[in-house]
């Protein structure tokens, strides 16, 4: 059987619960998750080569972004639970995310595609390689693990360089691009303690996640807004439950089940993302209107029965696993109900 850019992308989701369980783990059960983190994102870059190789398909364009979302949702929550990255960062970053997705709807919608920036490329890849320093400063916080690491790749991307200029006379934008982040690291490690360096990583990252998403914002909030009132509730709506699940995670009774529930929430909802994408394209069946009219209603008033009558804690932990399994259930019922297109 021929190895496929979609085999890449299905097993990196698949696998992406290995590295999770050993964060978890002793100082080497972290090393190797960050190797695991290592490889796994590495096949990011492989299947984009056998993309461009045997062509693109209807279903790895869908697969790929929603392959990248769940990696990040799967280090950062993380993260989060650890103290190593501020909950409100992560909010601020996965609030962006589910916006900019829920804008192409728009852009879709209105048949305004937008060309892809040199940043919006190169954003996933700060946010994974953002994601394995901050463990590597929280995993060693004497910090010579981290410098020696990010000298090495400062040296190699440097030598890279002057081969490339060598050979062709110009040094790439990315290598650039790369250096200059390096450099920044680099500064930001000798410069600080290392709670602040995980601060200032945090926001470094937040803010390049943010000037990514300039057009999108741009173009897609006019054009929500042009749609009227009953858009812009729906956008706040698909925005609301998913950053609520991740600001209660820290109340819930068991610290490490409320993990797992939010990552399955939050992937959840960008794979439905990603399905109505593809069915708004394509002129599937649209059953995004249950979100709207079920699954967020019947959640609100969830949330506040479960609060009136249970402790925080308790309350927390039962608006999860209801939340969990209204959007597990919702992403299995769009795959079906558009299996065919999704082929």
């Amino acid at each position: 059987m021929k190895l496929t850019a979609n085999h890449l992308t299905i097993l990196r989701i698949v696998l992406l619960p290995v590295p999770f369980f050993l964060i978890y783990g002793d100082q080497w059960s972290r090393v190797l998750a960050i190797a695991a983190y290592t490889v796994l994102g590495f096949t990011d870059y492989l299947d984009g080569l056998l993309a461009r190789k045997h062509g693109p398909t209807r279903l790895g364009a869908m697969l790929d972004p929603i392959a990248d979302k769940i990696f990040v949702v799967v280090t950062y929550v993380p993260l989060v639970d650890l103290g190593v990255v501020p909950l409100w960062v992560a909010c601020a970053m996965f609030f962006r995310e589910y916006l900019v997705t829920e804008l192409r709807y728009f852009m879709s919608q209105s048949q305004k595609e937008l060309k892809v920036t040199e940043i919006a490329k190169i954003k996933t890849t700060i946010q994974m390689i953002g994601a394995g320093v901050l463990l590597l400063t929280d995993t060693f916080p004497d910090k010579w693990v981290t410098g020696a690491g990010m000298a090495g790749a400062l040296i190699a991307t440097v030598f890279a360089g002057i081969g490339i200029y060598w050979k062709e006379g110009r040094i790439p934008d990315r290598l650039k691009t790369a250096t200059g982040f390096l450099c920044l690291g680099l500064g930001v490690l000798a410069a600080f303690e290392i709670k602040q360096v995980h601060f200032l990583y945090s926001l470094i990252i937040l803010a390049i996640t943010y000037i990514s998403a300039r057009q999108y914002l741009m173009v897609g909030l006019h054009l929500c807004i042009k749609k009227g009132l009953a858009a812009s509730v729906k956008l706040f709506m698909t925005l609301a439950l998913p950053i609520t699940a991740l600001i209660l995670m820290p109340f819930t009774v068991n610290r490490f089940l409320g993990v797992v529930v939010v990552i399955a929430i939050m992937s959840m909802e960008f794979v439905s993302q990603a399905i109505d994408m593809v069915v708004i394209k394509e002129g599937g069946k649209n059953i995004s209107w249950v979100k709207n009219f079920v699954i967020f209603p019947c959640m609100v008033l969830a949330m506040l029965g479960f609060f009136a009558m249970f402790e925080e804690k308790e309350a927390a932990k039962l608006f999860l696993i209801t939340f969990a399994s209204f959007s597990i259930c919702y992403a299995v019922t769009d795959m079906w109900m558009n299996r065919g297109i999704l082929r």
